[in-house]
This record gives structure tokens, sequence and C-alpha cells, in this order.
């Protein structure tokens, strides 16, 4: 993270709503998303940040069905309506914009989930991909997802702020933006006492580091299955993402008592 100027700022909504003290530099507002609109915007940015440089990652939840531009238009086309449909049912759900003041655009953007109760009392769920059309590549994509999720649904059992997305438009890295999107979420963990909770990649995992997140493991994707399909093969080929981090931060960010005891992990924690 390049040094910056920093000063004080606020984190504006649309309507006005409480605003939350943050630093921001003077360029850059953080803004939380309440329209169709925005987070059209939010997801330009998204493809744009995913494509510079290309992350597999993004290939599972952004499939683009043919070789052509329209091809393309009608995958970005069909994200926005899916992300705006799923936030729009989810009020846990809290999309967060960078706007630069100077050109009027969105150049950033995270999404942070804040449960306020258990989350799984149902256990861990079986995530689908139907924005797949049926077939080994859906299967594929649910296979390696369902890896993803699956430590966060067994552990994070009670209250928590989990942080699903965070980008920054290629133009616009290296001043600041991303830690100002983190400090969003981080600030209301802390308000609300709440523990914080992402699956990371290796490129975000210093800017994570640096609001108190540790890594508990690695994970590195099973792709292997017995009498795999061509298909399948040419998933687990192209597909297969890079080994991820599971990172978690205590309450406050505090990883040691006041007795100077380390503190239990979130598997010792239970559910509550």
């Amino acid at each position: 993270m390049a040094d910056v100027a920093m000063a004080s700022a606020t984190i504006e909504q649309e309507p006005t709503t409480t605003k939350i003290n943050v630093y921001a530099m003077d360029r850059y507002v953080i803004r939380e998303a309440n329209t169709r609109q925005e987070l059209d915007q939010i997801l330009d940015v998204i493809w744009a940040a995913n494509y510079f440089p290309f992350e597999p990652f993004v290939q599972l939840f952004f499939p683009v069905l043919g070789y052509t531009p329209a091809h393309r238009d009608a995958a970005i086309a069909e994200s926005k309506e899916r992300f705006w449909i799923q936030h729009q049912a989810d009020s846990s759900s809290h999309w967060y914009y960078a706007f630069d003041t100077t050109t009027g655009k969105t150049v950033g953007s995270a999404q942070w989930v804040v449960s306020q109760s258990n989350p799984f009392t149902a256990g861990v769920p079986k995530l689908k991909a139907p924005w797949w059309p049926e077939g080994e590549c859906r299967k594929f994509c649910e296979s390696i997802i369902n890896q993803v999720y699956r430590p966060r649904a067994s552990w994070m059992t009670r209250p928590h702020c989990a942080l699903n997305w965070l980008a920054v438009h290629p133009a616009h890295r290296l001043r600041g933006i991303g830690y100002l999107l983190m400090n969003v979420g981080i600030l209301r963990a802390d308000d609300l006492n709440l523990e914080c909770w992402m699956e990371a990649s290796a490129m975000g995992k210093p800017l994570y580091e640096k609001h108190s997140f540790q890594s508990l493991f690695k994970l590195d994707f099973d792709n292997e299955r017995s009498n795999a399909t061509d298909e399948w093969r040419r998933c687990a080929h192209e597909m297969t993402p890079p080994p991820i981090f599971a990172m978690w931060r205590p309450q406050r960010g505090m990883w040691t008592t006041q007795n100077g005891q380390e503190v239990k992990m979130p598997w010792e924690l239970g559910t509550a």
C-alpha cells in the first residue's frame, strides 16, 4: 500500500442516514450503495479488477459463455441482475463503494456481511451455482465454492462480520482505496464487538493483515474426481483457483486477553 496523506472524512450514505467517522483521502469518499445503479457500477469495478491481472476465481462467479463481445456483455448483465436480487434478499448484505470526486466514477467496492445472529443455524449449506448451465462446469464450480465456504459455515456459528468482495479499479490502485474500504467493515465490527472472517487471495493478504486479520490456514483445492469426464478435466485445468487463505480477526482485533493469554480460535468458541 502506497504511503498517502489521509484526512478526516465520513462515509456518505444516500438517502441521509447516520454517518460513520473514518479516514479518507480528499479525492475519494466511501458511500453505501442503496440503488440498482450504484450496484451496477460496483459490478463494473469487480469485472475490471479481476481481469487485470486475471484472477481465475472470477470465472466461477462470472462465466462468459462464448467468445464474442456480445457474450461478455451478456455475462456482465446477468451478474448485475443476480447480485442485485441477492442483495435485496439479504438484510445482512452491505455494499460500499469508493467514489472519485474528481471524475465522478466508482473506483472501488467491498461487500461486508454483518450477521448479528448465527447465520448457520441450519448447518453447513450446500451452495449452488445456477448462473452456470446444467453440466460438468456447474458441478465443478459448486465443488470449489463449497470447499471455500465450508470452514466459515463450520466455525463462524456466532454473530460476526464477513468480507465477501473487495475490488479496486486497476487505474486507481495503490492510492489507499482498499484501506478505506476495509475500515468500513472494521469500524462496524468493532462498534458491534464482532469477530471478522474472510477468504483471501495471496494478493490481498498483506492488506488484511494490516487490519489485524491473521491467516488460520491455506486452502488448496481438491479437483480430483474418480472417472472424471473430459469436461471436468478441462474445468480443473482452466478454472481451479490458486490457493486461498482463511483469515480471522477476533473481537476488536485483540489477539491476546487482558491476562496476556492467547484468544480462543474460532473452532474453540462454539455456537452463540
